[in-house]
């Protein structure tokens, strides 16, 4: 996604990681889920850990931004779009572009989402990702949201500006957003939106998993703040 955003420009999509760079205690999740039906990888960048999600069900829907899905870029190894990686090696599953999110109607039994709240500098598109995943999760389904929670490795993001949820910073190479999404963070942001939460901390990074209230959150924003050139524009 690219965000205008106080005089800074940010390409999120720019900050997604390969499959190299997984995560142990997240592989260490997902080894414990065991779904029936659909998944839905939601911000799923470069498939990081699709390989993963395919020993869960090889019905998986990823989804991206329109130039994260569609731009040629090296996918573990081979240059090609997320799209056509996809259509190659996991013929049961699918791509949909964030911006087309809102024409899915299906009900996911899994949906996984990592490291990619703390990647949004934009509230009204933070909030309306979790809209996504309260409309999209079954009433049965669970969600499984991954964070970063500290900045440890990362103190040079503390010498920005602070935004939102962590800070914008600009050095050498343009300008960038980190988000520091802890415990209490992630519990009042899925409670506002309807959803039970099992949050734990395990190394640098907050896990939650989340589940639909029975009773209904408040009325849930449109998909983003975006415009019509694509760009999202916040204060």
């Amino acid at each position: 996604m690219h965000y205008k955003i106080e005089g800074h420009s940010i390409q999120s999509h720019n900050a997604a990681k390969p499959h190299t760079q997984t995560s142990r205690q997240v592989l260490e999740e997902l080894e414990n889920i065991a779904v029936s039906g659909q998944i839905l990888d939601l911000g799923c960048g470069k498939l990081r850990y699709s390989d993963h999600l395919c020993e869960i069900s090889q019905n998986i829907c990823f989804a991206d931004s329109r130039i994260q899905l569609e731009r040629m870029q090296v996918i573990k190894g081979i240059r090609c779009s997320v799209q056509e990686y996809v259509e190659k090696n996991y013929p049961l599953s699918r791509c949909v572009a964030i911006e087309d999110i809102q024409e899915l109607n299906d009900q996911f039994d899994f949906i996984f989402c990592s490291n990619v709240l703390s990647a949004i500098p934009c509230e009204q598109t933070l909030n309306t990702t979790m809209s996504i995943i309260y409309r999209l999760l079954s009433d049965s389904g669970k969600a499984l949201v991954v964070n970063q929670h500290r900045s440890s490795y990362f103190k040079k993001f503390e010498m920005g500006r602070p935004h939102l949820h962590g800070y914008l910073y600009k050095g050498n190479r343009g300008s960038s957003y980190y988000g520091i999404i802890d415990k209490s963070t992630i519990k009042n942001l899925s409670r506002k939106h309807g959803f039970s939460t099992d949050v734990f901390v395990r190394g640098d990074r907050t896990f939650a998993y989340l589940t639909k209230m029975l009773t209904k959150p408040v009325k849930r924003t449109q998909l983003s703040c975006a415009s019509a050139d694509g760009v999202i524009r916040a204060s």
